[in-house]
């Protein structure tokens, strides 16, 4: 049929069948990458070339630079058995990073292949931090969801909530600076998570949803005692916190909110990864209709930022400027726009929910600060925020 339309109009069809194929697979990749669900461990991309004592040696083991074994600052370091945390670069040079070193569980030995773990911490606040916790659920519209809960002094509670195939052990960095303070913490899963219920079509929804569930937390914590919160979101969640507050408007009841390198606009992130991908413009717009169609996704209601002016409560919002996976445009835009609520802490050369990672005590600082200011002085408990990383 196509000769009947002459050789121009064979061509532009080709072209048109050739764009529609290229939309089509590459929405298959963004799909894969920002909706499907995601679990699992990363590759043991690392191979250890020399031990000694206080510092381990590391060289790429896939011929694929891993993401972080250049950046400076504290990283976990784990491997099948065992897990050890990384400090500050001694020395860099000939594919190779020497980094300060210290084991923590099981053994290591030249030649091992790991893995970086930008939470730093193993296991759950126990095993961490010498944390005593409790595995409890709470009921969502979906089924029962665990969650770790640590018992404070305070009748006011902080809920963290992870990013996106992330879980529960990204919040071991700022939970003892929270216990600290004496608020009690909860710690809690949601829809999708590994192990627990999923979506119908296993898809993430960057807090359309997944606000239900931290709905459920905030009932589970206000049954059992909580007068106020303090929410705590990472990434995709914290869209899924921002979509809770703009849903419920809880008022006094939420104090104040942490947020970490925030995927406020999924639509950005769309645009930033077809950026990154090198995809022509018209095919890119072409794939966020077609993702948008073929997900059911309504672009403007996963565009938080552009509501910000909705949110009344004091901010405290962290995001690195070397942030390949949310940028830290959408932050600074954020913070611009509501100055008079959003205190704003912008990383250095720093990923994507890294500025703990590169600054711990900076970090930990502003958070002190933050709940001071909202919560109160900070309690008499044990001054963790003054001992030495395990």
């Amino acid at each position: 049929m196509i000769w009947l339309l002459g050789g121009s109009g064979a061509l532009f069809l080709a072209l048109i069948l050739a764009l529609v194929v290229a939309v089509w697979i590459y929405t298959e990749i963004l799909k894969n990458e920002v909706l499907e669900l995601s679990w699992g461990d990363d590759p043991l991309d690392l191979r250890v070339s020399a031990l000694c004592d206080g510092s381990v040696t590391l060289e790429p083991a896939t011929g694929k630079e891993s993401r972080d074994w250049k950046s400076s600052g504290v990283f976990g370091l784990e491997w099948p058995g065992g897990y050890g945390q990384v400090g500050e670069i001694k020395a860099m040079g000939d594919g190779q990073v020497e980094r300060e070193f210290v084991l923590l569980k099981g053994t290591l030995g030249v030649g091992d292949t790991v893995r970086l773990d930008s939470f730093a911490l193993p296991d759950d606040p126990q095993v961490a931090h010498g944390i005593a916790f409790d595995e409890v659920t709470f009921a969502s519209e979906l089924g029962d969801l665990p969650a770790w809960f640590v018992e404070g002094s305070r009748d006011t509670w902080a809920i963290f909530v992870h990013g996106k195939g992330a879980n529960r052990r990204e919040a071991l960095r700022m939970l003892p600076t929270v216990v600290d303070a004496g608020l009690s913490a909860l710690v809690i899963t949601y829809r999708n998570d590994e192990g627990v219920q999923e979506n119908h079509d296993r898809h993430y929804r960057y807090g359309a949803t997944e606000w239900k569930d931290l709905r459920a937390a905030v009932d589970y914590a206000v049954e059992r005692g909580a007068k106020r919160l303090v929410l705590i979101g990472y990434s995709m969640g914290g869209a899924i916190v921002t979509n809770y507050m703009l849903q419920t408007r809880p008022g006094e009841l939420v104090l104040g909110v942490i947020m970490d390198s925030p995927a406020l606009n999924l639509s950005a992130i769309i645009e930033q990864e077809s950026r990154s991908r090198g995809v022509p413009w018209l095919a890119a717009r072409f794939g966020r209709l077609a993702i948008g169609w073929r997900s059911n996704l309504e672009w403007p209601l996963l565009n938080y930022l552009s509501r910000v002016n909705e949110l009344d409560v004091p901010i405290l919002l962290f995001h690195g400027d070397r942030d390949q996976t949310v940028f830290v445009e959408t932050s600074d835009a954020f913070a611009e726009a509501r100055s008079d609520v959003v205190t704003y802490v912008r990383a250095t050369d720093v990923d994507h929910v890294r500025s703990w990672n590169a600054d711990r005590e900076g970090y930990e600082a502003a958070v002190r600060e933050f709940l001071a200011r909202v919560v109160g002085e900070k309690s008499s408990l044990a001054a963790m925020a003054d001992e030495p990383v395990r």
